[in-house]
């Protein structure tokens, strides 16, 4: 139980992370009197958070795998652990937006719930309607690559326990390979294989995902060859990350630092299980799928009506409103439709074997 607190206390630090990003960094036009220490290394390499809930995914995604019987059985409990609090934000943003006209992207059409909801990239469904499909929220391109990891790791694992993480690490490396070549020269680059490989599959990520998995192994069994592996990886991921940014290589460095050292020691582990930061990784999935347009919104509402707080205090409130909405999609919304979907399910299976 101890370790798994630990777990939610990182899901805590990394959604720390993008809302400093987001709130502080990558807004800085729209808000500048927010943005005034965007420069500042917490916040200018925040978006670095997603990169941490990729490892902490590749830990409990092969943690969870152990516990089931199946990729059907596996793929059914991601779907009930991510719809139910996709269904409750899109609603939400959608009956929402027209409330907050400063959104940066304005009112989103109802077709851009879409991607959300079928956790399939926009590109895709921009075929199959003949029309622009876009995602509702930025944040949610990360969800389509964390459930195109599922498919793929679930499908490498019940295809060979013993050698699926080794299949993750080739998975990832064949893409690195690619976009290297196609780095040193262009005249290799093939459209399909690019649209597959980086706009649909998002492979170029995997490698985050890997570590994280190589990094449970190494806890599960003891064994340093799993660690060392991760350690292998690590620069190659960072590759794909930063593409020689050395501050931003930097960053990615203490970022699979920090994740290793609250896997392997008590020290921080404590650390990441305090009241806070643990209510923090609650929380954090509803608040990353609610925050980003309505943070902005409510952030130039608040220099408008509450001029009295210094510039870099005006997303303060519109972060304690949607956190106090997403700790109520969390703690009653969430479990309340997820034991509906899971009851219809059940009745349909039932129906179905009578």
């Amino acid at each position: 139980m101890h370790r798994i607190q630990s777990l939610d206390g990182l899901r805590g630090l990394a959604i720390l992370l993008v809302l400093g990003f987001h709130g502080f960094a990558r807004w800085s036009e729209t808000i500048p009197w927010a943005s005034m220490y965007s420069h500042w290394p917490i916040f200018k390499y925040g978006y670095l958070g997603v990169h941490l809930f990729f490892l902490i995914s590749g830990y409990v995604i092969y943690l969870t795998l152990d516990k089931c019987s199946g990729w059907g059985e596996f793929m059914v409990r991601r779907w009930l652990r991510l719809f139910p609090a996709m269904l409750m934000a899109t609603l939400l943003i959608m009956s929402t937006a027209a409330l907050m006209p400063e959104r940066p992207g304005g009112m989103p059409p109802w077709v851009d719930t879409l991607p959300g909801l079928l956790f399939l990239q926009p590109n895709i469904l921009s075929k199959i309607v003949g029309g622009q499909v876009n995602f509702i929220e930025g944040a949610f391109w990360s969800l389509i690559i964390e459930v195109n990891f599922y498919i793929i790791f679930g499908a490498l694992y019940f295809y060979s326990k013993n050698k699926c993480i080794y299949l993750l690490v080739a998975v990832f490396m064949v893409a690195f390979f690619y976009h290297a070549a196609i780095k040193l020269s262009p005249d290799l680059s093939i459209k399909a294989v690019n649209t597959v490989v980086t706009h649909i599959l998002g492979l170029q990520h995997f490698g985050w995902f890997a570590m994280g998995a190589l990094v449970y192994r190494a806890h599960k069994d003891a064994a340093l060859k799993f660690f060392l592996m991760a350690l292998a990886l690590l620069p190659f991921a960072i590759l794909e990350t930063s593409w020689l940014d050395l501050p931003v290589a930097m960053a990615c460095v203490v970022v699979f630092s920090f994740f290793s050292s609250v896997i392997f020691l008590d020290f921080a582990k404590k650390i990441m299980t305090s009241r806070f930061i643990i209510f923090m990784g609650f929380i954090s999935y509803p608040f990353y799928l609610l925050h980003e347009s309505a943070m902005v919104a409510l952030t130039i509402k608040a220099r408008e009506h509450m001029n009295f707080l210094p510039g870099i205090l005006t997303p303060a409130p519109g972060i304690m409103l949607i956190v106090f909405i997403s700790w109520l999609v969390a703690r009653y919304a969430e479990p309340f439709l997820k034991a509906k979907i899971t009851n219809g399910l059940s009745f349909f299976q039932s129906q179905r074997l009578a």
